[in-house]
């Protein structure tokens, strides 16, 4: 199943659906956040950044491929966090791209925990060799 071209298009577009929703929320000015509790957008950026650099791991073919557009997310989260600066209501904050990057390589860590997981699982991709 991890193998299978339709599994890693549904994969490619689920990502790339997420890389633009980021980028359009991260941009929009004064977004309310639906939990807020003291820090609550560094949880938000953590898990955002974590999904964005878990979902090329299963996107692309080549474990090398795969993992280089996973860690252009962490530049990607800078830029709009700088982006934030020029936009009413909203401000740049290093913190929040630190959370960026963390998520980033959480997310790269649990993609390949499962993968090596699966590697013995019949019916989800038992040959996963590639990373």
């Amino acid at each position: 199943m991890l193998e299978s071209k339709a599994f890693h298009r549904l994969a490619m577009a689920v990502w790339l659906f997420s890389v633009a929703s980021v980028c359009y929320l991260s941009l929009l000015p004064g977004v309310e956040l639906p939990v807020n509790f003291w820090n609550a957008d560094k949880v938000y950026h953590l898990i955002g950044y974590a999904w964005l650099g878990f979902l090329p791991l299963f996107a692309f073919a080549r474990g090398e491929t795969a993992r280089n557009a996973a860690y252009l997310m962490i530049p990607l989260g800078g830029l709009l966090e700088w982006g934030q600066s020029f936009v009413p209501g909203r401000t740049a904050s290093m913190m929040d791209a630190v959370f960026n990057a963390v998520g980033v390589f959480l997310g790269i860590w649990l993609a390949e925990t499962l993968m090596a997981r699966c590697r013995g699982c019949k019916g989800l991709g038992g040959d996963v060799e590639r990373l």
